[in-house]
C-alpha cells in the first residue's frame, strides 16, 4: 500500500455504517461513515478466478510511477487457495476493472500485499505459498516479478503461520525504522490467532517483534487476523477481521498509540462492519484495504463465499481533517 499520511485515513476495511462494540454491545465508533457502492470484481468477469473465489484486494496507483502504465490503477487479487496472483487495471477507481492477459502474474501463491518503494523505483509484492512464511517479489513494471527473499517466518515468533500482511511506509521513533508490516499468526498452545508487528528500514530485511501487537478481547472470537493500519484525526487504529463466519466475518478495530506499542487484549473494540446475511456480502467480509485520494476514501474488501467477490465502499472525509 501507499505511504500512510497522517492525519487522514490510509488503508484498512468495509462498511455501510460504522458501529462500535464493547463487551458485546454496539456503540458508535470514531471512524467516519462508509457507504457500500457495490461489487468491484467478481469471478464471472475474470478468466483467472480459481475456485470461483476472490479473497484479497491489493490496490495501488501506478500513474506517475511508471513511464507507461497499462492503467492508472493496478488491482492485484487472489483466491484463498495458493493458485496465484491476478491483476486487473483501470483508469478510474470506479472501474471498470480489466483483467490483464497472462494472469497469474505470480503462480502458486496467494494473498497479495503491495507497496511502491520510491528509492529503488520498484513495486514490492508480498504473498505466501505456505502458511509458515511470507515472501517478497519485486518488479519494475508491476507485471514481471522476481522472487527476492523471505520476509517473515512463523518459526521466529513460535506461531503456526505468518501471513496476511499489510505493509506501510510508517516510521517508528522507538526503533528508528521506516516501514511496518502487520500480519497474522496463530499461537497454537493458547489457541489464539493474533496480530503481530515487523519493522524494517528498507522494506526488504524485516525484524519480527516477539510480542503480539493485538490479541482478541474477551468478548471476541479467539481468532483475529487480516490487520490494517488506519490513521484518522491524529489518532491511530488497527482494523482486523474476526472469525464470526467461515474464514472471515465482521471487521473490527481498536485504537493504538502512534508508536504501535502492544495492546494485547486491551483497548476498546469497535465493529466496523457486521456483514449483512444477504447479497452481496452474504454474511462474510475478509481482507480489507483502504485507498485515499483527496477527501474520498475508497474501501475494498473480500466478501461472500462461493463465489467470493471484492466489494467497494466510500467515505467522504471532512476538509478539516487535512
Amino acid at each position: 500500500m501507499s505511504t500512510v499520511r497522517p492525519p487522514l485515513l490510509a488503508l484498512a476495511c468495509a462498511a455501510v455504517c460504522l458501529l462500535g462494540a464493547a463487551a458485546g454491545r454496539a456503540q458508535s465508533g470514531p471512524l467516519p461513515r462508509f457507504h457500500l457502492d457495490g461489487v468491484a470484481l467478481e469471478p464471472s468477469s475474470l478468466r483467472f478466478a480459481p475456485r470461483n473465489g476472490l479473497e484479497r484486494p491489493a490496490l495501488i496507483r501506478m500513474e506517475g510511477r511508471l513511464a507507461n502504465p497499462l492503467g492508472r490503477y493496478y488491482l492485484y487479487y487472489s483466491a484463498h487457495s495458493h493458485s496465484g496472483i491476478g491483476l486487473a487495471i483501470a483508469d478510474s477507481l470506479d472501474g471498470p476493472w480489466i483483467e490483464v492477459p497472462g494472469n497469474p502474474v505470480i503462480p502458486n501463491v496467494a494473498i497479495p500485499d503491495v507497496l511502491w518503494i520510491d528509492e529503488s523505483k520498484t513495486l514490492h509484492l508480498w504473498a505466501h505459498g505456505t502458511n509458515a512464511r511470507t515472501e517478497l517479489w519485486t518488479s519494475s513494471d508491476g507485471i514481471n516479478f522476481q522472487r527476492h527473499s523471505t520476509s517473515i517466518h512463523a518459526a521466529t515468533i513460535n506461531t503456526r503461520n505468518a501471513t496476511y500482511t499489510r505493509t506501510y511506509a510508517y516510521p517508528l521513533e522507538r526503533f528508528g525504522s521506516s516501514y511496518v508490516m502487520l500480519y497474522s499468526g496463530l499461537l497454537e498452545e493458547r489457541g489464539v490467532r493474533a496480530i503481530w508487528l515487523a519493522i524494517s528500514n528498507d522494506a526488504e530485511t524485516w525484524t519480527q517483534l516477539p510480542t503480539p501487537l493485538v490479541e482478541p478481547a474477551e468478548h471476541e472470537t479467539a481468532a483475529i487476523y487480516d490487520p490494517a493500519l488506519v490513521l484518522f484525526d491524529d489518532r491511530v487504529f488497527i482494523a482486523y477481521n474476526d472469525a464470526s463466519s467461515h474464514r472471515g466475518g465482521s471487521i473490527r478495530y481498536v485504537e493504538i498509540d502512534r508508536e504501535l506499542n502492544p495492546l494485547g487484549s486491551g483497548g476498546q473494540r469497535f465493529v466496523l462492519k457486521e456483514p449483512h446475511p444477504g447479497p452481496p456480502l452474504n454474511g462474510r467480509l475478509r481482507s480489507t484495504q483502504f485507498h485515499q485520494e483527496e477527501n474520498t476514501l475508497l474501501l475494498l474488501s473480500g466478501a461472500s463465499l462461493r463465489p467470493g467477490i471484492i466489494i467497494r465502499a466510500t467515505a467522504e472525509l471532512p476538509h478539516s481533517a487535512e
